[in-house]
């Protein structure tokens, strides 16, 4: 981890992504004012589960999972940030330690704002507020879908929707650098099947690919595969 100056919350260019567009100019003085911005090199760990949130996480820049150890030590990837997005929300509101750990996915830059200058602005910003209470909402639908996906789904239905979902997640890229132990770990199964199922698609045309990284290119053909299941 490396401090860096970033820029004030008002030039961010994923200011417009980000809930804090909801802010006004005070707000984001305030915000900026009080928040610390690091530089995480691919690997280097966030914040690590089981410890005690001291603030919320926005990345400005770059590519995060959310991640979480299994009983028999494997990991479980719940979902995946991209520039814009929040971290650590969950049980900085709920006053609960952290449920999963926060693995930059590429080097990436993200700002630490105080705990008590969040929940200020939750107080005071009424249309802020209302934006964190959907996002809220949106994590528990998409984790009640994704529990019940592995539960009823194949893996080959799984693995094609996740190559959708991460598709838009990298929307402002050409392709998906994701390595296959994690893209496994985002569906639930194990590398070697990910390997095969995704070589499958490259074979039926649906996606392309180059060393680590993976183009879409049939999107209607993967969304066919995974409502297959549905």
């Amino acid at each position: 981890m490396v401090k860096f100056t970033q820029p004030r919350c008002e030039q961010c260019g994923s200011k417009d992504n980000c809930l804090f567009n909801t802010c006004t100019k005070d707000e984001l003085q305030e915000i900026s004012d009080s928040k610390s911005c690091n530089i995480y090199k691919k690997g280097q760990v966030v914040f690590q589960e089981g410890s005690l949130p001291l603030g919320i996480f926005c990345l400005s820049k770059g590519m995060v999972k959310v991640a979480k150890l299994g009983s028999s030590g494997k990991e479980q990837i719940l979902r995946i940030a991209k520039s814009g997005d929040f971290l650590g929300y969950r049980s900085l509101i709920g006053e609960s330690r952290y449920r999963a750990s926060a693995i930059a996915l590429e080097d990436t830059i993200i700002c630490l704002i105080p705990k008590a200058e969040f929940l200020e602005l939750m107080r005071k910003n009424a249309m802020f507020y209302n934006g964190m209470m959907k996002v809220l909402c949106d994590v528990i639908e998409s984790a009640e879908n994704k529990l019940t996906d592995i539960a009823y789904k194949p893996v080959r239905g799984r693995i094609a929707e996740a190559l959708i979902l991460l598709d838009k997640a990298f929307d402002d890229r050409e392709q998906i650098t994701l390595t296959r132990e994690d893209l496994a770990g985002f569906v639930g199964t194990v590398k070697e099947t990910a390997i095969r199922v995704v070589s499958e698609f490259k074979h039926e045309k649906l996606i392309e690919i180059d060393k680590r990284s993976i183009k879409v290119i049939n999107p209607e053909g993967l969304m066919r595969i995974s409502n297959l299941y549905d």
